[in-house]
This record gives structure tokens, sequence and C-alpha cells, in this order.
């Protein structure tokens, strides 16, 4: 079982269908069987009964031979006639008689003839006078109607089977002549013809039960059998039941025949069952079935074949794809997957689909940030070697600067050997310490600058520093005031005709710390002052060109503390130019490192 649920949904939908066939086959052979049990039984149960509803019937149509025998028997012309045949009164015992008969043939459709036998007479229409004789020495001593059963007539040459009748006799024994009472006189018959009786017999044929009266004499009267079936049958049967009472099954060939023998005559009733037609009604029921059965099987059918479309087929589809990515390279473009099935299905496909593009552009993004971290390193790598070739080059200016300084102090040039001082405190500064110093540390730095840039410009450049206590302490990033205040002594005062005056201050406002440049050289015209305002915006990484040192400080200043902090400027063309630079007055104990 747990292999059968392992198999592909297409193997177990094949699998279902041929269960579903199986199953409707061993459901028709069931159901065959079934359906000729019942309906033998039932057409057993309907043949034992019409068989028992015909003996009612028979035994009431003796009762009622019986009764038109009593009337016949206190009837004295009928008596007359049997003493005096041939007197001058027969005649008119005789039309008296046809008048009775007559009267009697009216009220009962089914009377044929009544016919009387004496030693002397024989008056019958129906039957010869030696018949009736036979007849008659078959009375003796017989005080009751009997029946003869089913008698031909021998007056007539057709031998068919409706034309026999049902003959009863009783003998006539003087009532009304003190002469001759008690004296037997003669022989009364009377024959019936069963097709007129008013006992209801069945006629159809389409039953599949065919109902035969038989006597014992050979004649028989078929109520619903068709001549060759009657003769078949006839010819099959024989008497091998109880005398009288209840019946027996005989099986003949193509027939159940039950059989039923009339108490007090030498009739049988014989029910037969047609099993042709039995079998063709049992052949009609379970075409019906089978017809029903076909029609659920291949509803069924279009159903799962409908499911097989709409789920089985695009999930295959959908396997194959999977396992057809799954042995692709992982470079490869991977194509969509159009299917056509229900919403589930599409729904599951566009889903893998873009897993599939999300999972090609993730790997992209892996790859480039590889390749990026790759690249990051090789450049680290270069920047430490590059760091530790640099710490050459300072202990070699260092010393350059300490002989040059030596030098101007032995012939007495004090200016050289201030700006030699002034220079290696920057080199120094520069190369050696943390990334953020406290802004006392930076002004001091920015001090020796300006100490080289007064020996350039002798009277012309005139400094004022103003820094408030609170705020020397701040800790800032290097060189963050030193490229300020260049660009002011390079781009504002040093195209000016005459003195100019540089003022730094630095002050903190709230959480800020202002550092301010102030120049009253030449300003900035208004078209380059709007490019520089929108390039300090939003500051490049790298910049070339001029104002590469304000550009590095706005760069810094976002990358360290964000789009709140940063550089602007403030200048008027002829009216000098202002540099605002505003920073956090402080930063946690533990410095975050810089990307």
């Amino acid at each position: 079982m747990k292999k059968i649920f392992q198999q592909s949904i297409l193997k177990q939908f094949k699998l279902v269908l041929y269960c579903l066939l199986t199953l409707t086959l061993v459901l028709a052979v069931i159901c065959y069987g079934f359906i000729y049990r019942l309906m033998t039984k039932s057409a057993a149960s309907y043949a034992q009964d019409t068989a028992g509803r015909f003996e009612s019937e028979i035994q009431y149509i003796l009762r009622r031979a019986d009764s038109i025998f009593v009337n016949l028997m206190f009837d004295p012309n009928i008596e007359r006639l049997l003493l005096s045949p041939y007197s001058e009164n027969t005649p008119e015992y005789i039309n008296s008689l046809l008048v009775q008969f007559s009267s009697y043939s009216i009220m009962n459709e089914d009377i044929a003839d009544i016919a009387l036998v004496s030693p002397e007479i024989s008056w019958s229409n129906y039957f010869d006078p030696a018949t009736l004789r036979g007849f008659c020495a078959q009375m003796e001593n017989t005080y009751d109607t009997r029946c003869f059963g089913l008698q031909p007539s021998p007056l007539t040459s057709l031998k068919r089977n409706d034309e026999v009748r049902l003959v009863f006799a009783r003998n006539m024994y003087g009532m009304h002549n003190n002469r001759s009472y008690g004296r037997f006189l003669g022989t009364i018959f009377l024959s019936l013809d069963l097709r007129k009786s008013p006992v209801t017999l069945p006629t159809d044929e389409t039953l599949g039960t065919y109902f035969i009266l038989k006597s014992a004499s050979g004649a028989s009267f078929s109520f619903n059998c068709p001549q060759a079936q009657c003769r078949e049958i006839l010819s099959q049967w024989h008497d091998g039941g109880p005398a009288a009472g209840g019946a027996y099954l005989q099986k003949l060939q193509g027939y159940d025949v039950y059989t039923t023998r009339i108490e007090g005559t030498d009739l049988y009733i014989i029910s037969a069952l047609d099993q042709a037609l039995l079998t063709r009604d049992v052949n009609r029921a379970i075409t019906v079935f089978l017809a029903i059965a076909i029609a659920v099987f291949f509803l069924l059918a279009l159903l799962m074949r409908f499911l097989l479309k709409s789920m089985v087929t695009p999930l295959q589809k959908l396997a194959d794809y999977i396992v057809r990515i799954r042995n692709s390279l992982p470079a490869a473009p991977k194509e969509a997957l159009a299917l056509q099935g229900c919403e589930e299905v599409q729904n599951l496909n566009r889903s893998f689909y873009e897993l599939l593009q999300r999972q090609a552009q993730l790997s992209q993004e892996l790859h480039e940030t590889t390749v990026t971290l790759y690249e990051t390193e090789l450049g680290k790598k270069q920047a430490e070697l590059d760091f530790l070739r640099s710490q050459i080059n300072p202990h070699f200016l260092y010393n350059a600067l300490e002989s040059i300084n030596a030098l101007a102090a032995e012939r007495g040039v004090g200016e050289i050997s201030d700006a030699v001082n002034a220079l290696g405190k920057l080199f120094r500064y520069n190369v050696k310490g943390g990334a953020i110093v406290p802004l006392r540390q930076e002004l001091e730095t920015v001090k020796a600058y300006l100490t080289v840039q007064q020996l350039r410009f002798a009277d012309r450049l005139n400094v004022i520093c103003s820094a408030r206590e609170n705020a020397l302490a701040v800790p800032v990033m290097k060189l963050l005031v030193q490229p300020l205040v260049e660009n002011a002594v390079r781009h504002g005062i040093e195209p000016k005709a005459g003195a100019g005056t540089l003022y730094i201050g630095a002050r903190i406002e709230g959480a800020a710390l202002v550092v301010s440049v102030y120049d009253d050289g030449v300003g900035i015209p208004p078209a380059e002052l709007a490019r520089l305002q929108a390039l300090l915006q939003n500051p490049p990484a790298g910049a070339q060109g001029d104002h590469i040192g304000l550009l590095n400080v706005a760069c810094r200043v976002r990358l360290r503390y964000g789009a709140g902090y940063g550089l602007r400027i403030e200048s008027k063309p002829g009216d000098g130019t202002r540099q605002i630079l505003t920073l956090p007055a402080a930063l946690p104990e533990k410095e975050e490192p810089l990307c």
C-alpha cells in the first residue's frame, strides 16, 4: 500500500480508473445473479399464486355447474322427456327445454351445450351418441356431479387447443312421478367454453409465465400460452406429483413448471416459467443497469480527465520543470513555464518562478558583494603596505626638517626656524595619533599652518581666533578646520588687494558645536556659490578640481555624523565668505569604526 501511495499521481489516477471498471463489472455480475434470482422467485411466486387462484376459479365453476344441474333435475319437462321420449307430447317437451336451455345460455355465456342421454335417446350439439354413451357407462351408480375434464368434440375435425370444452355430468333420477320416483332415467351433460367463462383468466403472453389447464384424458386448454410453446411444454410434462392438493416443481428443458392437481377432478393447472423470457427480462434489467453504470463510469472518467488536465498534468510539468532547473547550470537563464491549470497550480508556478528570479537576484548581489569584499580586502592589504612604506618617509622628513631648523638657528634666520617648526607640527599631527582629537588640538594645528602663511603674506594676513573654553574640549575629527582656513586664505585673502582679516570662532549652541571661519576677501560669484552649495548638500566621494578640501570636509562630516550636520557657505562678491561647520557637541565614549 505504501508503494502505491508513492507512485506518481498519473499512475494513481489510472489505478483508480481500473478499480472503478473492475468494480462495475463485478457489480454487474452480482446484480445479474441477484436480479435473476429475484425475478425467478417473483415469477415462481406469481405462478403459484395464480395457480391457487385458478384452482379457486375452477372450484367455483364446479359449484356453478352443480347448481345448474340441481335446477335441471327439478325440471319436470326433462323427466317427462326421458320417461316418454317418443310420445305425442315430445315436441312440446323439446320446445320447452329449448327455451329453458336458451335462457341458461343467455344467463351463462360459457355454456356451450346441454346434452341429455338415456337408453332410448341421445340429444347433444357437441358429442355424438357413442361418446355420450361411453361417458354414461362411467356414470353408473354415481349420484354427484362428475367432471370429465377437457373433452374435444368428435363432431368437428378441428383439433385446436381452444376447441375443447370443460364437461360435467350428473345422473337423472325420477322425482315427480310416483311410478318412476328414484329410478335412473338418464344423464345430463353440461359443456362449458372456458374462453367465455366469467372468471378472470390471464391472457398476456409477455409475463414469461404460461398457464395451461390439462385433463387426464390428454386434452388441454391454454390460457396465455402459444400453441408451439404449449406443445413443447406438454411433450415434456408428466404427472409426478401428489394425487391432490399442493404444487410441485418440475425442471423441464427451458421451463420451470409448477403443477397443481384440482381436487375432485382429473384436471391439472400447469404454470410454466419460460426461462428464455425470464433471461430476456433479466438481460434487459442488467442492460439498463450496465448502461447506467457505464454512464456513471464515463462521467467519473470525464471528471477525472478534467482533474488530470487541470491539476495532475500541470503538476507533472511543474515537477519536470523543477528537475530541469535543478540539473541546469546556476548561471543559466530561467525561462518562465506556461501552465494551463487550476488557479492554485498557476499561483504555485508563478510563486516558484518569482522565487527563481529572487534567487538569481540574490545570487547576483552575493556575487557583487563577494567581489567588492575581495577588492576591499586587496585594498586593505595594499593600504597596510602603503602605511608601512609611509612610516619610513615621515622619519626621513622629520630628520630633514630638524637639520634645516638647526641650520636656520645656526645662521640666525628665525623666520625659517619658525616655519620649519610649524611645518613639523603639521606633519606630526597628520600622520600620528587617533582620528579623533579635541578641538583645542585641531586649532593648534591651524595656528601652525597660519604661522607658515603669515611668513608668506607678511603684513597682509591678520588672524583673530576666538574659541569658548567649553568648546575646546569637544572631540572632533582631524583636519576639519584646517581645510576651511586654507580655503579662506587661498580663495578669499590671497586674490584681495591689500591686507585681509581671518576670523576663527568656536562655540556650543545647544547640542551642537559651531565652528565659524570668516574672511573679508573677494567673495564668491553667485553662480559659483550656487554650484558649491549644491555640492555641499550631497558631497560626492573622491571629488576632483577646485574646493577639494571643502567637499572632503563635508563628505566626512556627513558620513560620520549623519545628515543633521555638515558645512554651509555664505558669500557675496567683495564682501568676504563665511564657512560655518556644525558638529555634535559630544561623541559616545566608545568610538565607532569608520566605514
